[in-house]
């Protein structure tokens, strides 16, 4: 059933101030910078993760008003101006937080919870299940932070509270309030030839 446009325009406009809302409690919280609500049309300008967050609410509200065409058009703008490839139909809750935002790819299967927070080059991508052969993308529950790099792939759930490192590659679930860290780097003797001595 096509959703009336009245209620869309309402669910786009809660979206968009509830993922500005994310904007001012992470200031607050990392920066110590108290954001008002007046600052809202300037961060849009000089943030790219409200400006993609905000396009990604457009293109909600296209697909939720069943508007041919216009939600593939919008994703495509975001990879051209900012090579981050986010699907129509993945579930993204109000509330979130895209940092940086370039090189970020979220499968049309995946799901972000409210709160959450992602990093550039961050991959929620579809893949197996090793065990079940299940198709999938990964869901994030509340406030999940996502570091820089970091790939997830698969039908996984990644529990409410959990911090993921910078670089980690996470293929299973994991419980809430875990903390994921990538392998290490392995360092080891570099052989000198001759004329490097």
């Amino acid at each position: 059933m096509k959703p009336s446009k009245r209620g869309a325009l309402r669910a786009f406009v809660a979206a968009v101030r509830a993922d500005y809302a994310s904007v001012q409690q992470n200031r607050a919280k990392y920066h110590q910078e108290k954001v008002s609500l007046a600052r809202m049309p300037a961060d849009f300008v000089r943030k790219i993760g409200f400006q993609t967050l905000t396009v990604v609410r457009l293109m909600q509200l296209c697909r939720d008003l069943k508007v041919p065409v216009a939600p593939m058009a919008l994703s495509r703008a975001l990879r051209h101006l900012y090579g981050t490839e986010i699907h129509w139909d993945a579930d993204i809750a109000p509330g979130i937080s895209i940092v940086h935002g370039v090189g970020l790819v979220i499968s049309h299967a995946a799901t972000v919870g409210e709160n959450c927070i992602l990093f550039h080059n961050v991959t929620l991508g579809e893949g197996l299940d090793k065990e079940t052969k299940k198709r999938g993308a990964p869901t994030l529950e509340a406030r999940v932070h996502v570091g820089p790099g970091a790939t997830l792939l698969g039908p996984i759930v990644v529990g409410t509270g959990t911090k993921i490192g910078a670089g980690a590659v996470l293929d299973h679930s994991v419980p809430p309030n875990s903390l994921v860290m990538p392998q290490g780097p392995k360092i080891v003797a570099r052989s000198v030839r001759r004329e490097d001595a």
